[in-house]
């Protein structure tokens, strides 16, 4: 994973005029954590890790494409230096993606 220096708050620059306090942005909470997918022409596309998640003590990671903003669920692989992304077996990821649902509207 490689680590996006932009600053994430949305603006689209990766420096800033303004001042960020009480601005609400968000900008400086966290580093944007990105990784390298390939797509199905064989394009290396710099995505973007959006969210994650624990289920079933695995770890999950929702990844989204900058160039068509679709949004990808992947199982992490490995331990806290070193992790792999894979794509989880059908009823997996089915489970998975209906726990994130369940998540995101008990936060709404």
């Amino acid at each position: 994973m490689e680590e996006n220096k932009s600053c994430g708050c949305g603006c689209g620059h990766e420096e800033h005029n303004h001042e960020h306090e009480d601005c609400g942005c968000g900008c400086g909470e966290h580093e944007v954590l990105t990784v390298e997918l390939e797509d199905e022409n064989g394009n290396t596309v710099l995505c973007e890790i959006v969210d994650g998640f624990m289920y079933n003590e695995n770890e999950y990671a929702l990844v989204q494409n900058p160039e068509d903003g679709a949004i990808y669920l992947f199982k992490v692989v490995g331990d806290d230096e070193v992790g792999e992304l894979v794509v989880p077996e059908d009823e997996e990821y089915e489970a998975a993606k209906a726990y994130y649902e369940e998540l995101i509207t008990q936060e709404d």
